[in-house]
């Protein structure tokens, strides 16, 4: 099924001032915005989450361990070109980004722990055991992180599934970072 990408011009009236906050927060309106635009709660939901999650406890770095790792569980091939394209603008080191493409483990302990303390939340759908929470906890992350963690989780929620039902395509600026999971072919029309 075909879903309209929308513009500022095109999209319903309850979704232009989101989608003009979108364009001001990435310096475009990515198509996954446009997408969003046909359902407005969606899309001003979905940015105000975005915004709410830069205002956590974790930095820029470890938000977009949140989110890569993520994506990769979700098999999100947009979101992974995106935020691949993203975590280097932000400074994250190219061999980590790698690292969350192809599913290796990072060099960081602290680092490695958010990403399996995320793919934990993830598998067990929340479900996570006290002693998982620990593990986490005893690398430097508090109890706040936990919950954060689960708030980052939600986020993607939205954008991954939007992306699978949508088929989203690829925007410009990511298409150097076009990815699919190591060992599945691509399925997404990027």
């Amino acid at each position: 099924m075909e879903f309209t990408i929308y513009t500022i011009d095109t999209a319903p009236e309850d979704s232009k001032a989101a989608l003009v906050h979108a364009q001001q927060t990435f310096g475009f309106i990515p198509n996954l915005e446009g997408v969003f635009a046909q359902a407005p709660a969606l899309l001003k939901g979905s940015m105000a989450l975005w915004d709410l999650f830069t205002t956590t406890s974790f930095s820029p770095i470890e938000q977009q361990i949140i989110y890569l790792t993520v994506n990769y569980e979700h098999e999100c091939h947009y979101c992974m070109a995106a935020h691949s394209g993203l975590a280097k603008m932000m400074g994250m080191k190219s061999e980590d980004i790698q690292a969350l493409r192809d599913n290796t483990p990072l060099k960081e302990p602290k680092l490695q722990a958010l990403r399996c303390f995320t793919q934990r939340i993830i598998q067990a759908r929340g479900w996570v055991e006290d002693a998982e929470i620990q593990e986490f906890l005893a690398v430097g992350y508090d109890k706040q992180q936990v919950l954060e963690v689960i708030l980052g989780i939600a986020i993607k929620v939205m954008h991954n599934y939007t992306n699978h039902i949508a088929k989203t395509p690829l925007d410009k600026p990511f298409q150097p970072y076009i990815w699919s999971k190591p060992g599945i072919e691509s399925v997404n029309s990027i």
